[in-house]
């Protein structure tokens, strides 16, 4: 078969729902179910303390109320408050890798009315080490009836390579301990249930409705599941149809934010809404039908084109999201979608058979208009069994394109801006960028995370606002680790296979709504159903095999295609993709020509020294 006569057949494979299930080792699985445990928490309704002054974020670290941190950031600095339900000592500090070592980590607390406080790094699982440089800083320490309350302060970038970690715009792993009993001298065992981790974005920039300021006139809709009985199959897609209400005018969308029943928080992995190519005039009879999404072939023939178009997209960690305030999703209009599907992704690595599921999304519409319509392009890898990942590789990477034959379909010429994205992969993602590329450069990345957390993925407002033209490249790049597997992992819609996404939202609207890509492994074969056999015959633990499988990767010509409103956009382009001679690299930094000393001025932070 002639390679440039496969766009049928590719766009087949491309757009079908590839079931390819793979193994997950057990001690994999008990990771998993143990970690998913301590990240409950949110689980549960706990009032929160009230902070000594003003703090930008909050967390509460575990599920039962006893350790909450707010914080606070400049350009240089971030100021730390935690409150922890002991009058013993507090232990904080932040991983690479979620894990007690290596990390970068403080211990302190009030002993007879004095406060102590020190600088520690752990490195095996044996008590900390103090730091020769002590590069985290102490305002304040009480006791209360409560607890004890530490405020506290450290530089970005402390310039401390032995013991400190640069603080950075990644997904930050805060671990936490504490102990009834005070640090004298030696530091008692905190012990397994007065400890934990749990990710979140240090310096993000995320809105609030104080940031936006909510109309009085907000109607709201809920897209929810009705008493949903999930099967006790470890992963679930299920679907349900939304006709959407009449609206008396044009209105904008400008808030979202996950509806979780109680108790399945840590099943529910992710919603999407999509909306339907077809008006809601063809499609009212199919309000309200639920049906299982994971196979093309169980979704009703009326609705296949009803899920490709993402609108909304929610995954685990996030929050509450709101559009900013000069923009919205216009809903209400002639042109406005009218009809929806749900598509809910399941998580039950126990095979639990009683979970009973009404989660989704609750949407928040006004008609007092803003200045934008916004959009949300999704780019990457199509979810396919072509997207192939060898086992025993710590640092595999897999590369999905939006080129500019594709993103000068829909992207207006005056470009469009860039203001949130989230990045999605499954359990081997360890690192995601979404690169951008212009005449031939890569610049600045839309979004870079360095340690990419499965159960942390939340819709993240860039640092400033990018602008995408016309004329440019998209690329998401994952890196994943499958040096604890033997077999193949496929991408896939289970949470065993892989995916390599980014929802990126911007203004204004197009009609460009996908742009996604395979490589098709030319050089191998020229029929691509050839190659996936010839895949499952391979020794994948053979690192010749591996090294085969990569150069094949590496010369790929890749299917690219879009999905959206006209068929200008509905088109597709094969093309090589090669290394920019032209990488981007990041500004020097600076902050270590000197070492970094004690925090000067502390009052000019905004923060008093007590």
């Amino acid at each position: 078969m002639d390679i440039m006569n496969l766009p049928v057949v590719v766009s087949l494979l491309a757009l079908s729902f590839v079931h390819a299930i793979d193994f997950v080792d057990d001690v994999r699985l008990a990771e998993l179910v143990k970690e998913r445990e301590v990240r409950s928490s949110n689980a549960q309704e706990v009032s929160k303390p009230t902070p000594t002054r003003h703090f930008e974020h909050y967390a509460q670290l575990d599920s039962e109320g006893n350790y909450w941190l707010f914080w606070t950031t400049n350009d240089t600095h971030v100021t730390f408050e935690t409150h922890v339900n002991t009058h013993g000592y507090v232990g904080f500090g932040i991983s690479s890798n979620g894990k007690m070592f290596p990390a970068d980590v403080i211990i302190g607390g009030v002993k007879d009315g004095q406060t102590y406080f020190k600088d520690y790094h752990t490195t095996q699982h044996a008590p900390p080490i103090v730091d020769q440089s002590q590069d985290w800083f102490l305002i304040a320490g009480k006791e209360t009836a409560s607890g004890t309350v530490l405020t506290f302060v450290r530089k970005l970038n402390t310039c401390d390579s032995v013991g400190d970690m640069v603080i950075t715009d990644d997904t930050t792993r805060i671990i936490f301990s504490y102990h009834p009993d005070d640090v004298t001298s030696y530091i008692p065992y905190h012990g397994a249930t007065r400890r934990g981790t749990k990710s979140v974005m240090l310096l993000s920039s995320s809105l609030t409705a104080d940031d936006v300021h909510i109309p009085s006139d907000t109607v709201t809709f809920d897209f929810l599941h009705d008493n949903l009985h999930v099967t006790s199959d470890t992963t679930t897609y299920s679907c349900r149809a939304f006709k959407f209400p009449s609206l008396s005018s044009k209105h904008h969308l400008i808030k979202y934010e996950p509806v979780v029943t109680p108790g399945n928080e840590l099943h529910v992995h992710h919603v999407l809404i999509f909306k339907c190519d077809k008006r809601a005039a063809e499609l009212a009879s199919y309000d309200g039908t639920t049906f299982r999404c994971d196979h093309s072939g169980n979704v009703p023939q009326a609705l296949r084109g009803c899920l490709s178009e993402v609108v909304i997209a929610w995954a685990i960690g996030g929050k509450a999201f709101y559009y900013p305030p000069n923009a919205g999703y216009s809903l209400g209009t002639d042109v406005d979608p009218d009809f929806f599907v749900m598509e809910t992704h399941y998580d039950n690595p126990t095979a639990k058979a009683d979970i009973v599921d009404s989660s989704g999304i609750r949407i928040t519409m006004t008609p007092t208009l803003r200045t934008h319509d916004a959009g949300l392009l999704q780019i990457g890898i199509a979810v396919s069994d072509k997207q192939v990942i060898p086992p025993m590789e710590d640092a595999f990477v897999s590369q999905g394109y939006c080129p500019s034959e594709i993103l000068s379909t829909g992207v207006p010429s005056e470009g469009i801006n860039v203001f949130a994205m989230v990045q999605h992969s499954h359990l081997l993602g360890t690192q995601m960028v979404t690169r951008h590329y212009r005449n031939g450069r890569e610049l600045e990345p839309l979004a870079a995370d360095k340690h990419y957390d499965f159960n942390f993925q939340d819709m993240r407002y860039l640092p400033k606002m990018k602008t995408v033209l016309p004329g440019d490249k998209l690329e998401v790049k994952c890196v994943y680790d499958s040096s604890h597997r033997r077999r193949l992992t496929l991408g896939g819609l289970s949470t065993q296979e892989e995916m390599c996404l980014s929802f990126i939202a911007y203004y204004p609207r197009m009609p460009l709504d996908s742009c996604l890509s395979l490589p098709l492994y030319n050089t191998l074969s020229s029929d691509p159903r050839d190659v996936q056999h010839m895949f499952n015959s391979w020794n994948w633990t053979n690192p010749s095999v591996r090294s085969k499988f990569q150069t094949a990767l590496d010369n790929s010509i890749h299917y690219h295609f879009g999905i959206g409103e006209g068929a200008a956009v509905n088109t597709h382009v094969m093309t090589p993709e090669h290394a920019t001679n032209y990488p981007y690299v990041a500004p020097e930094d600076t902050r270590c020509h000197t070492h970094a000393g004690p925090v000067p001025n502390l009052a000019f932070l905004g923060r008093k020294k007590k």
